[in-house]
């Protein structure tokens, strides 16, 4: 008590300018420590605003590589049109897929690139592959095992890169 007493005493006996000095000092103090609140404010918000976007993105990425995949097992099914539907249908999801790989790449980082370069590559050369197979009236075989092998590989991505519906950073 005595020690507050003694701080309004020495603040009491300044003169006019120190005493404005020192309040002045006080509210440019306050002023500044609010603007350090709300710059975290903004930060965080700012933050949690760019994590949803990645993770709509994300879940859109694991949609059409869901969808490529599911499309794929329709080459089994008999009778199934693999030429003018199944193929088609599953390059639709496969160019979705891959530009928005390269936006997450672009925007988030390697990290979260789901698909390879290696990836991409051997998918798009399996669907060459197969394309060329059937306008040539060639057997499909071949051509369907390694598309089985790159579907296998987008499946296992679906399942390591994904929790929950949500992108989860390459390690």
């Amino acid at each position: 008590m005595q020690k507050i007493r003694a701080g309004r005493m020495a603040f009491s006996a300044l003169s006019a300018k120190k005493k404005a000095v020192v309040l002045g000092a006080c509210a440019l103090l306050l002023a500044l420590i609010a603007a350090l609140c709300i710059s975290i404010s903004i930060r965080s918000n700012m933050q949690k605003d760019y994590a949803a976007v990645r993770n709509r993105i994300g879940d859109a990425l694991y949609s059409n590589l869901n969808m490529m995949v599911q499309t794929f097992d329709m080459t089994s099914v008999p009778g199934a049109d693999v030429q003018r539907i199944v193929l088609p249908q599953m390059r639709q999801y496969y160019i979705a897929s891959t530009t928005l790989n390269d936006v997450l790449g672009d925007a988030y980082g390697q990290r979260y690139r789901v698909l390879s370069e290696s990836d991409s590559n051997s998918i798009t050369s399996a669907f060459s592959a197969y394309e060329s197979a059937l306008s040539s009236n060639s057997p499909t075989d071949l051509a369907q095992s390694n598309l089985q092998l790159c579907m296998d590989r987008v499946r296992e991505l679906l399942n390591s890169r994904f929790s929950q519906g949500v992108l989860k950073a390459a390690r």
